[in-house]
């Protein structure tokens, strides 16, 4: 069952200031990782927006973030947001393709509904999981169950709609599939929460 998100400010830390989340199920990813403690961790978030996730993770101690986006002027936004934060430079933003940059390893690797923005969801999953150290953390529409059935006709009748307008599509990824490649790269559930459409899932390295 899904926790009411709608409610008073999280008492994470880092969480009063950014009280200007774009959706609820950012905000409950946020607080879940923050839940797992950001101080001293990298964190690394593809397709990361104006940088509300890695902001957030810097005030609460993270010691890095790097974000990569395609927008440009979301990236300028997310500079300058960390440095009004005070947290400039420890964060470092690129622009460009999660699923093509060469990007270093992480302590935890964030990918807030962004698999859906690509066909090839597949290649993006396994190319950044094997950047995270200790934690993957991923939003992506559901594909089980009644809500699962719901998206795919959503999803379908959308796609349609937007190559006539051509304009850029969603994909609708089997989330089991994504679960085994997880397993198969070393990683366990840890939590599990459904929000509206969206599947918030956290998954983790058992410690050596």
């Amino acid at each position: 069952m899904s926790p009411d998100v709608g409610g008073a400010c999280c008492d994470a830390p880092g969480y009063a200031e950014l009280a200007d989340w774009p959706s609820d199920v950012s905000r409950l990813l946020y607080e879940r990782l923050a839940g797992l403690g950001f101080a001293g961790r990298s964190v690394l978030e593809i397709g990361c927006g104006y940088g509300r996730l890695l902001v957030g993770a810097l005030v609460a101690g993270a010691r890095l973030a790097t974000g990569v986006e395609l927008d440009s002027e979301a990236l300028e936004e997310a500079r300058e947001r960390a440095e009004e934060a005070g947290v400039g430079a420890h964060g470092t933003f690129l622009e460009g393709d999660g699923a093509e940059l060469e990007l270093a390893p992480h302590d935890f690797v964030v990918l807030d509904r962004v698999i859906c923005c690509y066909a090839d969801g597949d290649r993006l999953l396994e190319r950044s999981a094997a950047l995270a150290g200790r934690a993957y953390a991923m939003t992506v529409p559901e594909s089980r169950g009644l809500r699962g059935a719901w998206n795919r006709i959503a999803y379908t009748f959308g796609g349609i709609v937007d190559s006539l307008r051509g304009e850029e599509r969603v994909y609708l990824h089997d989330v089991r599939r994504m679960e085994r490649r997880l397993s198969e790269a070393g990683f366990r559930l840890d939590q599990a929460e459904r929000l509206g459409k969206w599947h918030v899932g956290i998954y983790l390295r058992p410690l050596t």
